[in-house]
Order: C-alpha cells, then sequence, then structure tokens
C-alpha cells in the first residue's frame, strides 16, 4: 500500500460509501433553521442526502444522524435537484455534547428521536 507522502501528486481516495437509508436534519445555526432528509449513502467522511423537493441547502450545516446518535459539520460539494453530496468537517457525539452553541442540535435530536 502506497502512503500520500509517496505520492504527492496524488489525491487522497474517497472512502468507500455504505448504503443505507436513514432519518436525518438537516440545521444551520446561523438562521436557526432545520428541516428533514434521508441519508442515502454514508462514510466516515461524507454522505449522500436527499432533501426535499425545491429545498435550497446551504454551503456548510449541520447533518444530524438520528439513528446513530450524531451531527456533522457538514459542506455541501455536490448538489443536483434534491440529492446533495456532503462531506465531513467534523463530527460531535450527541450524547456528549458539551459545547452551549451546539445544544439545538441535542435538542432538535431529542424532538427526532423521541417523537
Amino acid at each position: 500500500m502506497s502512503s500520500d507522502k509517496e505520492n504527492p501528486g496524488r489525491p487522497t481516495e474517497r472512502q468507500p460509501r455504505k448504503r443505507v437509508l436513514l432519518t436525518g436534519i438537516v440545521a444551520t445555526a446561523a438562521d436557526a433553521r432545520s428541516f428533514d432528509c434521508t441519508i442515502r449513502d454514508l462514510s466516515q467522511t461524507g454522505a449522500r442526502i436527499v432533501a426535499g423537493k425545491g429545498v435550497q441547502l446551504p454551503a456548510e450545516f449541520y447533518l444530524i444522524n438520528i439513528r446513530d446518535r450524531v451531527a456533522y459539520d457538514a459542506k455541501l460539494v455536490r448538489s443536483d435537484g434534491a440529492e446533495a453530496g456532503v462531506v465531513f468537517q467534523k463530527t460531535f457525539a450527541l450524547s456528549g455534547l458539551s459545547d452551549p452553541s451546539l445544544g439545538f442540535l441535542k435538542r432538535l435530536w431529542m424532538s427526532k428521536a423521541t417523537g
């Protein structure tokens, strides 16, 4: 196996995504907006999501994975109608979330997980 140090011009390979069908929530901190989505493919570094028809995804947002109890700081890299590809910049375990500015993520997760 070769490393990036051995191939400095070679781009980092994308992690393989696992096909899933999970409930998610897209949330923004800036304008306190949130809406449901479906997570269709998932890896440690990104996902393919489907939002409602006509929904305009922001360039950066939080993606909450209801089943796995995590939130991702996500960046939009591709959008094609209702379907979008995102990369994860950071992952937060919702059970251990201590940053008060991200408390809204845990509240959104709880509203779906218990509802």
